[in-house]
């Protein structure tokens, strides 16, 4: 039984450090999409749009909805399922 617990308690804290993105790659993230919706960096349209995109991702992290990570996927199906 301890055999078993310890090994979900590694399978979840892998999980949970996979879900983790630095501040860099999140910044990176958004500027890659406001260079795909077409805005050059450095542009006043370029900040706006990544302001946007921070919001958004902290709107989607509020609101529970998964934003990255199979962490919060599991945590999500976890949480419908229990509750």
């Amino acid at each position: 039984m301890a055999r078993r617990s310890l090994g979900f308690a590694w399978v979840a804290c892998i999980l949970a450090l996979a879900s983790c993105v630095s501040p860099e790659e999140l910044r990176r993230d958004g500027e890659a999409t406001c260079v795909g919706y077409g805005f050059h960096p450095g542009t006043d349209a370029f900040a706006t749009c990544l302001q946007r995109e921070s919001l958004a991702r902290r709107y989607a992290i509020a609101s529970s909805v998964p934003y990255w990570g199979y962490g919060a996927c599991l945590a999500l199906g976890l949480r419908t399922r229990l509750g």
